[in-house]
């Protein structure tokens, strides 16, 4: 029987001063069932007075970390990481794209089967509420079909922010992507371990456009498909 208590929810941000406090209330009020909750918020050197925001925080469950330079999401992921102690370790992006209501559909693969990992699919009978732009849906198809057949695996959303794992298990996996190139990253590892329980779940999304600050350009789907191809021969 699993016996989880408790859950780290990695906050990475740069530059959200219009969402970072919406954020941080809808994940503190979230449900996690029963898991008590500590928030690991790790600002990438932001400009716009997010880091003013957080300096101010003054709450228990809330650890703000701050970079001195911007070397990309995944290097802020990463020195999030080294502080979160949770059983369990959640990805929650700032701009609340992903929403913290999906909290328990995420847990409950741990909690009621024998998950090591979780991703939460926009794509597999999603309750999502806008819907994606062609050109990122195309890509995230095209290269979640690329890894499935790399790592022999079914993903449907292999792009996704909202990822959980055991706290061991993605501690243990020495992530070193500094950009968006640690999503495959991650992919990579945790597929080439057969012996990992990995489930998908449905979320709802509301996805920004790109006037809203998507950062995620249009050569990153080659980036994508050289990690991939990269951690396959090497990891």
């Amino acid at each position: 029987m699993n016996n989880f208590k408790s859950i780290s929810i990695l906050i990475p941000v740069y530059n959200e001063i219009h969402t970072i406090e919406k954020c941080i209330k809808r994940v503190l009020n979230s449900n996690t069932l029963n898991l008590d909750i500590e928030i690991i918020i790790s600002d990438n050197n932001s400009s716009d007075g997010t880091k003013e925001v957080l300096k101010k925080i003054n709450n228990k469950k809330i650890k703000c970390f701050f970079k001195d330079k911007n070397e990309g999401k995944g290097s802020n992921i990463i020195n999030a990481l080294k502080y979160a102690n949770g059983d369990l370790i959640l990805f929650q992006d700032a701009d609340l794209e992903y929403h913290p209501e999906n909290y328990p559909e995420l847990i409950k693969p741990f909690i009621e089967n024998d998950a090591d990992v979780v991703y939460g699919s926009r794509l597999t009978g999603s309750k999502t509420t806008k819907i994606l732009g062609w050109p990122n849906l195309v890509g995230n198809r095209i290269f979640t079909l690329f890894a499935n057949i790399l790592f022999n695996r079914i993903f449907t959303d292999i792009a996704t922010g909202y990822k959980i794992f055991k706290r061991d298990i993605i501690k243990d996996i020495n992530l070193v992507s500094k950009g968006f190139e640690i999503e495959p990253e991650i992919t990579a590892k945790i597929s080439k371990n057969k012996k990992l329980s990995i489930y998908e779940v449905p979320i709802t999304i509301y996805s920004r456009n790109y006037d809203e600050g998507k950062k995620v350009r249009w050569w990153d789907f080659f980036i994508y498909i050289y990690t991939l191809i990269k951690w396959k021969m090497i990891y």
